[in-house]
């Protein structure tokens, strides 16, 4: 692994910026739909309103920041070109949102239409996106950054796997008089675990063998972790998607091992995650450290409650696993890395744009720390009352909405301010290149 990045291969500022804004502007949504639906939307896994929101959650919220993460992480650590980034920043940012709008549209209404429209532009949107992708990681980074690219390529391959089971399952609501390739309930278990635990997850952990280290001044992870881990959840995803499609119904416990295996390698991350952050140099956690802190402690609880008997766990167990995942582990961890990211580009760009002598704020003073940490704690309350209010819904959904909103409502507002700040200072100077910001 290596620390050194490549700042001169940054792609334009605005080709990524409008992901991480996205991020919060669809967690907002998210929140409002559940404050809309109420108890309905916690109540099942396969009612419209929960697929809606579910669809809001990771292919808007977590979807938006880690394309734009890959986008922009992608040639500043590994030092590879991404074809046409120029134009592949807005033009994948379009056709996903206008996609997922659509899907979680088509979900709550049950319009076959919706669904048609999503998938047009869905598929070329996330086309565009893993074939500029894969051509980029087909170029050979440097030997510290093939860890990070390594679990990056099994992420992408995971992200492949989601799209052709996703645009299957779209395709028999698109037109349901089709027949279906694929008994439609394990293509949905099969597509939910590539995504989340594919997709999702292998990113996670691939960046973070960058970013931790990076952002919290740690010492790297152990050598072992990285050369393994990726490979070994890639691996445990294709025994668990075989017991499902083959021989779950002759061999259930094969798919009960493999569950628990991939559980097992998660908490193992996380485990080493919370280590490593307890061996920061810098003696005070930042908004950063707090939210993966809390990242972590949800998928040590996720793996947890799958653990625990279903008798004692209850009916509201499966959801609250849901939550922990995408909004625990995944989304908490994105929220405290766009407190990193966000400042750093627009400090970054500010330094280019900056004239001879003319002085630019310090990054801590775009989005002060005091700011992100009072985020922190809305969003940690919001968490506690999703994940509770799985085992009760009807008391609960609407207030966890509430506070769902306020917290993504506040990181927006954060980042807004930053992207303020960063244009009056712009203003307040002359500057030696084009008006800020650019596409």
């Amino acid at each position: 692994m290596q620390r050194t990045i490549s700042l001169e291969q940054s792609p334009p500022l605005g080709a990524v910026l409008r992901y991480f804004l996205a991020t919060p502007v669809f967690a907002l949504l998210a929140g409002a739909l559940l404050l809309w639906q109420g108890a309905p939307a916690l109540a099942s896994r396969w009612s419209p309103s929960t697929l809606a929101l579910t669809h809001l959650l990771t292919l808007g919220t977590l979807g938006m920041a880690m394309a734009g993460a890959l986008i922009q992480i992608l040639p500043v650590v590994a030092g590879v070109t991404l074809p046409r980034a120029r134009i592949l920043g807005p033009g994948v940012h379009a056709l996903l949102a206008g996609g997922t709008a659509a899907l979680a549209g088509a979900f709550l209404f049950t319009r076959p239409w919706l669904f048609q429209l999503a998938l047009l532009l869905l598929l070329p949107g996330f086309t565009w996106l893993i074939g500029a992708l894969t051509v980029a990681l087909w170029q050979m980074p440097p030997p510290g950054a093939l860890p990070m690219t390594a679990t990056v390529r099994l992420a992408l391959g995971s992200l492949l796997v989601t799209v052709c089971l996703g645009a299957l399952l779209a395709g028999a609501f698109a037109w349901p008089a089709s027949a279906a390739l694929l008994p439609l309930m394990l293509a949905t278990d099969v597509h939910a675990l590539w995504g989340v635990f594919g997709w999702a997850g292998l990113l996670l952990v691939g960046v973070s063998f960058q970013v931790v280290p990076m952002f919290q001044v740690t010492p790297l992870y152990d050598k072992p972790l990285p050369q393994v881990l990726g490979v070994t959840i890639f691996l445990l995803l294709v025994v668990w998607t075989v017991s499902a499609a083959a021989l779950r119904a002759r061999l259930a416990w094969i798919d009960t091992l493999a569950s628990a295996l991939l559980l097992t390698a998660y908490a193992l991350f996380a485990l080493a995650t919370l280590r490593l952050l307890a061996r920061r140099k810098r003696p005070q956690a930042d908004a950063m450290t707090l939210f993966w802190r809390l990242a972590m402690a949800s998928m040590l609880a996720c793996a947890a409650l799958w653990a625990a008997a279903a008798q004692v766990a209850g009916d509201g167990r499966t959801m609250a696993m849901g939550v922990l995942m995408l909004a625990g582990f995944l989304y908490s961890t994105i929220n405290g890395m766009l407190y990193k990211i966000v400042p750093f580009l627009l400090w970054r760009d500010l330094q280019e744009r900056a004239a001879d002598g003319q002085r630019v704020p310090a990054i801590k003073t775009l989005i002060p720390d005091q700011d992100a940490q009072r985020q922190f704690w809305l969003h940690a309350a919001a968490l506690a009352l999703l994940v509770t209010a799985c085992w009760w819904p009807a008391l609960l959904a609407r207030p966890a909405a509430a506070a769902m909103c306020l917290s993504a409502g506040w990181l927006l507002l954060n980042l807004a301010t930053a992207l303020r700040r960063a244009c009056n200072a712009v203003a307040s100077g002359p500057a030696r290149t084009a008006p800020w910001p650019t596409s």
